[in-house]
Formats: structure tokens, sequence, C-alpha cells
């Protein structure tokens, strides 16, 4: 059995999440990730865009991967020779 890469994966996820009726959405955001660090990255983002307004497609990519790091350094899967000290 073929294993799915991680790309692939990314890429599935978002279709449906495109696809998804936005209550739905929120409800998911909600439970997952709650209300406060919801808003923690809404303002990150709005700082982040505000600040370079020109780069926006730039920026919204190094927020995915934040979030990406986020959730893996949640899960412990960073090694700690690469976490800041």
């Amino acid at each position: 059995m073929k294993k799915t890469s991680k790309k692939d994966l990314a890429i599935s996820f978002l279709t449906e999440l495109a696809e998804m009726k936005p209550d739905r959405l929120q409800d998911i955001v909600r439970t997952t990730i709650g209300e406060e660090l919801a808003e923690v990255m809404f303002n990150y983002a709005k700082e982040v865009i505000q600040a370079n307004p020109d780069k926006i497609v730039e920026n919204a990519s190094s927020m995915l991967i934040l979030g990406y790091l986020i959730r893996t350094h949640e899960d412990g899967n960073i090694p700690p020779e690469y976490l800041p000290v």
C-alpha cells in the first residue's frame, strides 16, 4: 500500500476546506484551535499583512508554514536542536 505524501494530504485537505460550508469550517476552527488561539493567529496575520501589503502572497505562504510548524511543535516533532533557546 502506497503511503500518501504530505503534499498530497495537504492538497486534499485544502480542497476539502475550500468546498466546505463556512459554518462547518467555523465549527472545526472553534473545536480544534479554539477562539483564543484563532484570535492570536488572526491578529498576527493582520500585523504581517499591514506591515508589508505588497507581499500578501509571500506572507500568506509564510503564515501557512508557521501554522504547520506550530502544530508540529505541539506534537513534539521538532528536534530539540532546532527549537529556540
